[in-house]
């Protein structure tokens, strides 16, 4: 005989809080073990109780959630011993008139029971308000001030706990505040955190204290990088060698495709085939780029990675690419990126007149916390640091704002920007109309679609999981928007970014295309350009976008600032700010067509005086030439 199973539920006829309860019974069970209730997808906890208006003979049950259930609509369906939908109804979550947004989330760093090691305080955790991660996430740090968090990092652990929470996995936030805290001291700190989303509320942290601890310098490392250092000096001083002032010695940290490796690669082939120079090159590391510089005749030397963990490593290493630099002949040398102050130490030590260029407009304290951890370099290295910093011939920048940040680790004079141009700049402002229709065909646009394009490489510090949560919105009040996101590669940040645009549905509106050598046909085919990086000094992607004619929004960034002016070229938005990404996208996307065109060429305009980066090469081949020539600063 078939048993025949009913079910029925107390469905709530109006919204209901992210912790309820659901009244319900069922027939044709002997009791709660045979059957399952689920909401949102996930089994709900049942215990038994008489449900009103249940017919005779039934078993009545309270049904709780799990855990919290997200905002939104969801499914809740009662389930017979094989599986079988027996009923089911629609509930709408969210929180309630007069109470405070659902946060979720822990504050994991610092904590009060262990102290924080440095002097750049690691402020991390995770966090949702109202169901989604937050649009602003702001750290106040005693002596350290406010900043703002970098959001939307990936994490493995939130989703297991709540995996109904669409931005579980990107759920993590990060920020590092620098504090003043001489070596061998220690300090007791508070710091509060606050979350907030536009039109969902704000959540601000109890004040927690903790205890920031730098450690002492080891007296006994100073004497020793002094000994090294000598023993160096007396090795460098048996080498006779003859220099070539037209032969210059570059030293850079990659050979992989990045901005600062393609900046380096463009000045290097022009240097080389357009002013007469010979080049050699020391890397840290390999990559495609080493077969660049053999068609250009650059010899290169592959390195390890700049060694700075100790005293010893550190002179040893300086000795290693000292001894190299004096035996190659170059007259002169050339420095590439902040990280490189083992290089630029080991260039001055050997002898050569030396250029430094320092693209990241990081502080010291927070390049050094993001890339080596909170005690490396040792202080004594640290110091050579600083005073590398100070007697190098010339620290070259792209953007002003980056300068003034290095201008009390030296003097004025030996401080000087020299913007750089890119090889797009001979589309002069414009994109033809018949290309871009033939380069949007191929990539599968319509004539209707508005297109947004975002290029860098995938990684936290340039926000393209803020701008893919700023899509969610934008795609919303205007159906007609696809982004392309150029610059994944395999990485947990770059897996994140592909789960992110699953869960929210929007493989059709968002694309993530690997990293290209060349992004020109997604600018020819690009309506708005977008850089939404939370850190950048002159970024070359914008230099691009412009050249092509595509109207840019970027974040108010140091050298972005420079290139772009609020409401007149472009458009520019707060760092780190999700509602702040998606009004500035919602303002360039409701601004006419013709009028975002006047706004390109505006910005092609303001900035064509440095865009041919044969400009910038001669600019270099001049400075390379009087350090040689005058044998730099004495």
């Amino acid at each position: 005989m078939t048993t025949v199973r009913t079910a029925g539920v107390l469905a709530p006829t109006r919204p209901v809080s992210h912790l309820f309860e659901l009244r319900g019974w069922v027939t044709g069970v002997g009791g709660l073990d045979e059957i399952a209730v689920r909401i949102a997808g996930e089994e709900a906890n049942l215990t038994a109780e008489p449900c009103p208006g249940a017919p005779p003979g039934a078993v009545g049950f309270r049904a709780l959630p799990a855990t919290w259930a997200p905002s939104g609509v969801h499914r809740m369906v009662v389930e017979g011993p094989d599986g079988e939908v027996l009923t089911g109804c629609a509930l709408t979550v969210g929180t309630l008139p007069g109470e405070p947004p659902l946060w979720l989330g822990e504050l994991e760093a610092p904590t009060a029971e262990r102290a924080s090691i440095g002097h750049v305080v690691l402020v991390c955790g995770w966090a949702l308000l109202d169901s989604r991660a937050p649009s602003l996430v702001e750290v106040h740090v005693e002596g350290g001030g406010t900043v703002r968090a970098r959001t939307r990092l990936p994490r493995k652990d939130v989703p297991k706990e709540f995996p109904a929470f669409a931005d579980a996995a990107i759920s993590g936030f990060e920020a590092r505040v620098p504090i003043d805290l001489p070596p061998g001291e220690e300090r007791t700190l508070s710091l509060w955190v606050r979350y907030r989303t536009e039109g969902v509320g704000e959540h601000v942290s109890p004040k927690r204290t903790f205890v920031l601890r730098h450690p002492p310098a080891d007296p006994e490392d100073a004497e020793l990088a002094e000994e090294l250092a000598e023993d160096t000096a007396r090795a460098l001083a048996r080498v006779e060698v003859r220099t070539d002032p037209r032969h210059v010695l570059v030293l850079t940290h990659s050979l992989g495709v990045g901005g600062g490796q393609l900046w380096l690669q463009e000045l290097l082939g022009r240097l080389v085939t357009e002013h007469g120079w010979r080049a050699s090159l020391v890397s840290e590391t390999d990559g495609p780029l080493r077969a660049d510089c053999a068609e250009l005749g650059i010899p290169v030397h592959v390195t390890t990675h700049y060694r700075h963990s100790s005293v010893p490593a550190y002179e040893g290493h300086v000795g290693e690419l000292a001894r190299f630099a004096k035996c190659s002949g170059a007259g002169v040398a050339l420095v590439n990126t902040l990280g490189g102050f083992v290089a630029a130490d080991a260039a001055k030590r050997a002898g050569l007149p030396t250029a430094w260029v320092i693209h990241e407009s990081f502080t010291l304290p927070d390049f050094a916390h993001q890339n080596w951890g909170p005690e490396i370099p040792p202080a004594a290295v640290w110091s050579r640091w600083h005073s590398t910093l100070a007697e190098v011939d010339l620290l070259l920048f792209v953007a002003d704002a980056t300068r003034e940040m290095f201008l009390p680790y030296s003097k004025p004079e030996r401080c000087r920007t020299v913007r750089y141009g890119t090889p797009m700049w001979k589309f002069g402002g414009r994109t033809r109309p018949e290309i871009r229709r033939q380069v949007r065909n191929l990539m599968g646009f319509s004539p209707d679609d508005v297109v947004l394009v975002n290029i860098g490489v995938a990684e936290s510090r340039k926000g393209q999981g803020p701008l893919i949560s700023a899509m969610e919105r934008i795609h919303r009040a205007h159906p007609e928007a696809r982004l392309d996101i150029v610059g994944l590669h395999p990485s947990p940040y770059g897996l994140a970014l592909e789960q992110t645009v699953r869960r929210a549905g929007l493989q059709d509106v968002i694309r993530l295309i690997p990293i290209q050598r060349d992004p020109t046909p997604w600018l020819q085919a690009a309506d708005l350009f977008v850089n939404s990086s939370d850190i950048e000094s002159l970024p070359r992607s914008i230099l691009e976008a412009v050249c092509c004619g595509v109207p840019v929004a970027a974040t108010d960034v140091f050298g972005a600032r420079e290139m772009i002016t609020d409401g007149e070229t472009g458009w520019l938005f707060e760092t780190n700010d999700v509602d702040a990404l998606a009004a500035a996208l919602l303002r360039a996307l409701e601004t006419p067509p013709a009028r975002r065109r006047e706004m390109a060429r505006a910005a092609h305009a303001a900035l064509s005086g440095w865009l041919d980066p044969a400009g910038y090469a001669r600019e270099y081949a001049q400075i390379l030439t009087d350090l040689a020539d005058h044998g730099g600063s004495r």
